[in-house]
């Protein structure tokens, strides 16, 4: 698998997880490049973030983007 974040490689690596599945291992993916680590409680969290922004923008009409920076002009 290729990394998100960096195009590393990722290993399968088992996490621990004492608060939210219930249970004590859990298997997820870690670049060997960057240490990004992506499990399913991870995934699922930025799938609901991504499902989130397209719900804003559809609400207001535009993408979720941030607005390009203004210039500055010094007196």
């Amino acid at each position: 698998m290729e990394c998100p974040r960096c195009q590393g490689t990722m290993i399968v690596d088992h996490f621990v997880d004492m608060a939210t599945s219930g249970e004590i291992w859990m298997p997820g993916w870690r670049c060997l490049m960057c240490g990004e680590i992506i499990d399913p409680i991870i995934e699922s969290h930025r799938q609901q973030q991504e499902v989130h922004q397209e719900i804003v923008g559809a609400i207001s009409g535009s993408s979720a983007r941030p607005p390009a920076p203004v210039a500055v002009k010094s007196r």
